[in-house]
């Protein structure tokens, strides 16, 4: 039920979106910042977040989330505040492909971010390592001038 929720949230938030723009206004932020300028400022950060989760490195990792982070990882469960070091060593990948990313506004210091990721997880081999693709969304936040991850949902894709 609660994936359900999450998913009509998120839905909704990309389907306004889409209404706002088809009506002609460009679908800006308060600062007048587009949404391919939106996404370029977003993603810098969010490529940071993933090199940090690679690399194991939770304080990096943790700048970039903000404090009341939620999140949902893909195998259903829920994890309330920014993840630990521990959880980052239990969920290792050793390589990631990000694509199609967009920054949609959805206030003025609040944007909605969806993306593909191909992610790698370590194996004994090379011929071991497991492959996977995800489909994300997460609700980013802008505070103290620094654009940080409030929200993410990560769904496994067939």
């Amino acid at each position: 039920m609660r994936r359900l929720t999450v998913a009509v949230l998120v839905l909704g938030s990309v389907v306004a979106a889409q209404k706002l723009r088809v009506k002609g206004t460009d679908m800006e932020m308060a600062h007048n910042v587009s949404i391919p300028e939106l996404t370029e400022a977003i993603s810098a950060r969010l490529v940071a977040q993933w090199e940090a989760w690679k690399n194991q490195d939770a304080a990096s990792n943790n700048a970039i989330i903000a404090d009341d982070f939620n999140s949902f990882w893909p195998d259903g469960s829920r994890h309330i505040g920014k993840p630990t070091a521990q959880q980052t060593s239990e969920q290792p990948i050793t390589g990631y492909k990000l694509s199609q990313l967009r920054a949609v506004p959805v206030g003025a210091d609040a944007a909605l971010v969806t993306y593909f990721a191909d992610v790698k997880t370590p194996g004994d081999n090379v011929e071991h390592q497991k492959e996977f693709q995800m489909a994300v969304g997460e609700v980013w936040v802008k505070r103290n001038g620094q654009w940080l991850i409030r929200g993410y949902s990560g769904t496994l894709m067939k």
